[in-house]
């Protein structure tokens, strides 16, 4: 018998996790992760302006060149592999496809209608690896499950149907933390949903010593023996407790596990600094209360005060985002029989210091984490075909209410009173005297002892026998000579991420790095005006583009 292989994939506005199995027997061989996204950009939102403006081709290249070194990276005969589903939100599934993104761009009918954009159904189907450029078997099929609604992915989809919450009676709230959160209320089967883009602080980017979940990242803190001990992940993405450090000069008071090293810092980590952090007064946000202004933990790794602003901002959108859909639905947030928390960060994190930041509910008292329902959906598609039938039945029979919260006067005035604590130390008894004002109901008080299942040991419960690879260079190197150019360096200077070199007027940038249109530091800080950001981002071939 001729062995057969399948990929199973979640591709997640951060990076791409994926997986191969054997088709005999459904046993895991290998998993591999990025630790970006290849397209340009911070958010979805930028993924999104990149295709729209840039090109729709372009994104799609960029994805599918990831894609397919993720595929190289697993280990298994490409011309073996039969099987592959692939799970992820509408705009990074559109990508994927190659099909119309434009739909997903506009907010209401008015401008999908003067441009003549035809949505896509984007219903359950089977493509072929010849229809996108992915380099693997031609007679492989591939497995795209169904988007709810347009705006309601395939992703969304994942985390309702893999927490068993759809039909039970009662009122559930979940959430697929991540760049681009996907949360939903769930009332006796009925949905209320929204996207909250809470940005990449929550995967710890957009940090300065930001990570994603990874091995070598800081996922919690404590405080134990007047210092915080370092939760670091190590090479099987389980949690190695580490030394305890003293976080306002960065010494050791206790050292453990030393082969277990950290890299950086988590948004799981940053959270669990916050909350602590704010708790012994060490943060009055915006300010940190140590000698150097930062939180300074193992290995060198460090938080600074703009760190804090926005992971802020990230668990405002959250807090906003929860108000917004019970207003909505008509609830108040202490109605809520149970939260379930998906993604690595809501995974990783510890839900009682999520609670007290507001990542979560206050008054959150049943806990689940769930770790990664996206893959693990595209692994139930792998191992039984027939299910993506059966979830475009779920999907077809869902009840859905999307809330599109960057048109919500509920969410805006919401959201501008966090923007308000996090940014200007506005008292939180002062937040909670204009939510009530607004009519939007009264702020529960915090759960004190919270009942927490976590349903696995990492968000990937197994990693298989060949174990974990990480590839950390997934973008492409995009290439231009800038007519005019003095070699000043300020656009280099400038870059928040280093994703930018020049060379004798020869610019590089890495795409992976790159935070896209939506920045354009680099091209706001050329003193001669001679940079041009868009044009350098058309990308043709499989490197490089010289203009």
């Amino acid at each position: 018998m001729v062995e057969e292989y399948s990929i199973a994939m979640d591709i997640g506005t951060s990076g791409i996790r994926a997986q191969a199995l054997k088709v005999e027997d459904n046993s895991t061989i290998s998993t591999t992760v990025t630790l970006r996204h290849p397209i340009p950009g911070a958010n979805v939102m930028d993924h999104l302006h990149f295709a729209v403006n840039v090109g729709r081709e372009p994104a799609h290249q960029l994805l599918m060149e990831a894609v397919n070194k993720v595929v190289d990276q697993l280990g298994v005969d490409k011309s073996k592999i039969t099987r592959f589903a692939v799970c992820g939100n509408p705009i990074q599934l559109s990508l994927f496809q190659d099909i119309e993104i434009r739909d997903l761009a506009f907010w209401g009918t008015n401008a999908v209608e003067r441009l003549n954009i035809v949505p896509p159904k984007r219903n359950a189907q089977i493509i072929k690896p010849g229809d996108i450029g992915l380099d693997i078997n031609p007679d492989a099929d591939i497995y795209i499950p169904p988007a709810i609604k347009h705006e309601i992915g395939a992703d969304a989809l994942a985390m309702l149907y893999k927490s068993e919450i759809i039909g039970k009676e009662g009122i559930f709230l979940i959430s697929d933390f991540g760049t681009n959160a996907e949360i939903a209320l769930v009332i006796d089967g009925e949905i209320f949903s929204c996207s909250a883009a809470a940005g990449p602080a929550m995967e710890g980017q957009a940090i300065e010593e930001g990570m994603l979940a990874s091995p070598g990242a800081i996922s919690d803190l404590n405080p134990e023996n007047g210092g915080w001990r370092n939760s670091v992940l190590n090479m099987d993405l389980k949690v190695d407790d580490c030394n305890i450090i003293d976080v306002k000069d960065g010494s050791i008071i206790e050292e453990n596990h030393p082969e277990t090293k950290a890299k950086g810092i988590t948004g799981t980590g940053v959270i669990a600094a916050y909350s602590l952090g704010t708790e012994e007064g060490i943060i009055s946000i915006p300010k940190i209360n140590t000698p150097n202004q930062k939180i300074n933990l193992q290995d060198d790794v460090f938080l600074s005060e703009h760190d804090l602003t926005e992971i802020g901002k990230a668990l405002g959108a959250f807090r906003a985002a929860h108000i917004t859909l019970c207003v909505e639905a008509g609830i108040t947030l202490d109605e809520i029989d149970a939260v379930y928390m998906a993604g690595a960060s809501g995974f990783y994190v510890d839900p009682y210091k999520s609670l007290l930041v507001g990542q979560i509910p206050a008054c959150s008292w049943d806990i689940y984490q769930i770790g990664n329902t996206s893959l693990a959906m595209a692994l139930d598609i792998i191992k039984n075909p027939d299910l993506l039938q059966e979830l475009q039945e779920i999907a077809d029979g869902m009840r859905g209410n999307h809330i599109t919260l960057a048109t919500s006067e509920i969410f805006e005035k919401i959201y501008g009173l966090e923007l308000a604590m996090c940014e200007q130390n506005m008292p939180f008894w002062k937040y909670a005297e204009w939510v009530e004002s607004y009519g939007y109901g009264e702020i529960p008080e915090t759960e004190e002892a919270p009942e927490i299942h976590k349903l696995f040991e990492s968000d990937i419960p197994n990693l298989g026998v060949n174990g974990l690879s990480i590839i950390e260079e997934v973008g492409t190197k995009i290439e231009s000579d800038i007519e005019g150019c003095i070699n000043c360096m300020t656009c280099v200077n400038e870059c928040p991420e280093g994703a930018l070199s020049i060379n004798d007027g020869h610019a590089t940038i890495r795409s992976d790095y790159c935070n896209g249109i939506a920045c354009q530091r680099c091209q706001l800080a050329c003193p001669t005006k001679v940079y041009d950001l868009e044009k350098m981002l058309y990308v043709k071939g499989d490197d490089a583009v010289t203009f």
